[in-house]
């Protein structure tokens, strides 16, 4: 079948129909529910994530040390809404 995917290690296929999900919630679920403000750091984190994950060579525990310390800040303030 044309398009199917063709994932052979099992946690390679979960990973990827989470994400699926994740992105059917927030486009369907949260995006609406979500103020303008909180939009924007959200994008800021995702963008930050996006752009780390795309380096090549960048090992995963580099990216997540760099993404920890950028967004803990965000997480606080949210956290305090």
């Amino acid at each position: 079948m044309a398009g199917e995917r063709k994932l052979s290690n099992p946690l390679d296929e979960e990973i990827y129909e989470v994400h699926r999900r994740f992105i059917v919630v927030m486009e369907s679920e949260r995006l609406a529910t979500i103020s303008d403000e909180t939009k924007a750091s959200y994008l800021a984190v995702f963008k930050s994530l996006t752009e780390k994950l795309a380096t090549p060579g960048k090992p995963l525990s580099e990216v997540v040390g760099e993404i920890m310390s950028e967004t803990a800040p965000l997480l606080f303030q949210v956290m305090q809404r």
